[in-house]
């Protein structure tokens, strides 16, 4: 039978891992094992008792492993290759379950914690990136209104705003005005998405763009960066630096009249629009 006071230790480390300027993720999951083995042992767990009838330390102890377990799996999956990445990361959601339900329940009997805004505005993001939108409004409405303004809970409301708005140029570039680290992997999945879509509806509009239109338009920065996108995702574009045109599809393919930039803006809002309404 592992000790209260053990399980604290652990905490301690496993907080100690987590707040490295680059996380030791390695021995963060060993930790975290080990926490969660030790916390078996305890009278009270998140969901398992009321609030009145709970042991307020062993909750507390709790919520923090469970916390920074959310912060973990977002680390474990930003370190993966980017082929490998995935938005859907289980790992996140169920520890941030168990977050909420801390947040919930137990707010009469636990001081309140410096990571709640951050984690709801991690889960927001997470949901935003998996394009869970009824979710991600759900979500938002469990939130006091006159929080929204806290920069952990804004920015995914604004990211979420953009894309209602048609706006992919300031989604792309919010890459670089994240409030924490740790909103990075959402970022970029949701980036990913949005290049995608604009991708997507550039080869239905044209065969072929000016490089300088595509680079403009994808937030790239180089012919290179856009062949080695086009490639990673399967998209058999002719990036021809020499004629300064990237060939989208082949030509016998019909064109549809339309501009490019506004069928982009149609699509995503029709989409975002009909999420909405289901």
């Amino acid at each position: 039978r592992v000790s209260k006071t053990m399980a604290e230790a652990l905490l301690a480390k496993f907080k100690e891992a987590m707040s490295k300027p680059t996380p030791d993720i390695a021995s963060a999951s060993k930790l975290l094992s080990q926490l969660k083995i030790a916390m078996i042992s305890f009278s009270s767990l998140p969901g398992t008792k009321s609030a009145a009838d709970c042991n307020p330390k062993e909750i507390l102890l709790a919520r923090e492993t469970y916390e920074y377990a959310c912060l973990l799996s977002v680390a474990l999956c930003a370190a993966l290759p980017a082929e490998e990445r995935g938005s859907d990361d289980q790992g996140f959601a169920r520890h941030m379950a168990q977050v909420k339900t801390c947040y919930s329940d137990y707010a009469s009997v636990l001081p309140s914690s410096p990571l709640q805004f951050q984690l709801q505005g991690l889960n927001l993001m997470f949901l935003l990136a998996n394009s869970k939108i009824a979710e991600f409004h759900t979500e938002l409405e469990l939130i006091q209104v006159d929080q929204w303004e806290n920069p952990y809970v804004h920015f995914p409301i604004k990211l979420e705003q953009y894309l209602m708005e048609g706006s992919y140029q300031k989604v792309l570039s919010s890459v670089g005005d994240v409030p924490a680290p740790s909103y990075n992997l959402f970022v970029n999945l949701l980036s990913g998405t949005v290049r995608d879509s604009i991708a997507d509806s550039s080869e239905a509009a044209s065969e072929s763009l000016p490089i300088a239109e595509a680079l403009r338009m994808l937030r790239m920065s180089s012919a290179d960066e856009l062949r080695d996108w086009a490639k990673s995702r399967d998209r058999e574009w002719d990036v021809d630096v020499k004629s300064g045109v990237v060939r989208l599809r082949e030509e016998h393919k019909t064109d549809i009249e339309m501009p490019s930039q506004k069928l982009i803006i149609e699509t995503l809002s029709y989409a975002k629009e009909l999420e909405r309404i289901v």
